[in-house]
């Protein structure tokens, strides 16, 4: 595992369900959301971002294109901006989200 200092943004899609009390995401709907995060690896991204999901009463279904973000990414400018406060900030705990893309949950 590398040091803080060798931490980057890493970003990822995770397929998401709510859990009972959840209040990001109303039962009868599913979501794909970027979640952004300062990591060293893929395994703690993953370990990160589903203690995020478990605080926000999230379900996780799936990840996708987990990677470290890059400028060649051509990220929107909301992405853009989290990644900067993530970088600034440098909390090594710290877990962001964007917009959920949510569409009718397939019971």
């Amino acid at each position: 595992m590398g040091t803080e200092e060798d931490r980057q943004v890493w970003i990822g899609v995770a397929g998401v369900v709510p859990r009972s009390g959840c209040e990001l995401l109303s039962p009868d709907k599913e979501a794909y959301v970027n979640f952004l995060t300062l990591a060293n690896s893929e395994a703690e991204y993953r370990a990160k971002v589903t203690g995020a999901l478990w605080h926000y009463r999230l379900e996780l279904l799936e990840f996708q294109d987990l990677r470290p973000l890059s400028k060649s990414d051509n990220s929107s400018e909301e992405i853009l901006l989290v990644a900067e406060q993530l970088k600034r900030h440098g909390n090594p705990q710290h877990v962001r989200y964007s917009t959920f893309h949510t569409f009718p949950r397939a019971m």
